[in-house]
């Protein structure tokens, strides 16, 4: 029986907008960005799984048409590829909803990590000695 650790997985989407280069639609998109920062962010919010994983502010980053999303997804996993594997499944679940509104998905990256307990080793000093 391999021991459970809790990961925190760097996530970042790569999300095209729909939006094909023009001058009018330069201009339509700058005002675009809101709706889609809320179409994107409401989607994360909606899937409990990812919502309740999600430790961190949704971050976004356009550039051009697409736009990047990053945050920490947290989770207790048996390594770091596992834990990896789990954030992507679940932005997976979000994928076809954003398609159907013009949002695809084109990249996206996990980096897991250890997560620092040494704060909980302290407190638990602090308190237990």
């Amino acid at each position: 029986m391999m021991s459970m650790k809790d990961y925190e997985v760097n996530t970042a989407v790569l999300f095209h907008t729909g939006f094909a280069d023009g001058e009018c639609n330069r201009l339509m998109f700058e005002g675009m960005k809101e709706k889609i920062v809320n179409d994107i962010r409401s989607a994360f919010e909606k899937d409990s799984t990812l919502s309740q994983n999600i430790t961190s502010n949704l971050d976004f980053t356009f550039s051009g048409y697409k736009v990047k999303v990053e945050y920490t997804f947290s989770c207790h996993d048996e390594n770091e590829a596992e834990a990896e594997s789990f954030s992507n499944y679940c932005l997976q679940n979000i994928r076809e909803g954003l398609q159907e509104k013009g949002y695809t998905m084109e990249k996206v990256t996990c980096e897991a990590g250890e997560m620092d307990m040494a704060w909980l080793d302290r407190l638990e000093t602090m308190w237990f000695g």
